[in-house]
């Protein structure tokens, strides 16, 4: 029997500290203390900036994905006071940031975790919501090896919980008999898995409440006994 697990990255493989905010910090440099900016300057012009949110640009992929974006860092970057071409400049300097393997931690279980499926017969997959570069991240990060493919919605035009990433995913691992979504958001990984007929598995803060998930578990390690 085919089976494969489709994995959620950031918040569930791995972590960054505060990503779009912080890395549009970072490209400030000295223009940061200058014109007073901090992260939190930052959030309010990023909660509807991507083309995840609710009626963002789901259409985007690989080189549109981060035109679009830039578009958006400079527009944020002018309402903090940044001249045009500083804010120009500061918005080119983003995606070399967002796609350094230091603005990431993997989760200490995860590579453990997924050889340990790998064993047990699943293929393992990534399906994102996040830009078209990904798998490059991935690979940097030393996870790669663990992977037989990736579906990320920077690269795919379309985004979690649109059933339709869903359905290329589905193509992507040859439609397995037995699939899974793994993730920490439960509209895009949980609510979206059942939507499209998959297993679901919510990796949850402490205290949460299980989402509608089949299964619910507050770290990687303790999913493999569900598996």
């Amino acid at each position: 029997m085919r089976k494969a697990i489709f994995w959620d990255f950031d918040g569930t493989l791995a972590h960054s500290d505060h990503l779009w905010s912080g890395s549009l910090l970072k490209a400030l440099g000295p223009l940061a203390s200058q014109h007073g900016v901090t992260v939190e300057d930052l959030r309010p012009g990023l909660q509807d900036c991507f083309p995840w949110n609710p009626g963002g640009r789901h259409d985007l992929k690989g080189p549109e994905f981060w035109s679009y974006m830039n578009a958006r860092f400079e527009e944020i970057y002018a309402a903090l006071g940044l001249s045009p071409s500083q804010a120009r400049e500061c918005a080119g300097k983003v995606r070399e940031i967002v796609l350094a393997k230091e603005s990431y931690q993997v989760s200490p279980d995860a590579a453990a975790t997924l050889a340990v499926c790998a064993y047990k017969g699943w293929r393992n997959y990534i399906l994102s919501n996040n830009f078209p570069e990904l798998d490059q991240v991935v690979k940097a990060l030393g996870l790669g090896q663990f992977f037989s493919g990736y579906v990320v919605s920077g690269a795919a035009g379309l985004n979690k919980p649109d059933t339709g990433i869903f359905r290329l995913a589905e193509r992507t691992a040859h439609f397995p008999s037995l699939i899974w979504m793994v993730g920490d958001n439960p509209a895009a990984d949980v609510a979206g898995g059942l939507a499209a007929g998959w297993h679901t598995a919510y990796i949850a803060p402490k205290g949460a409440s299980n989402a509608g998930a089949e299964v619910t578990v507050t770290n990687l390690q303790e999913l493999l006994k569900y598996l």
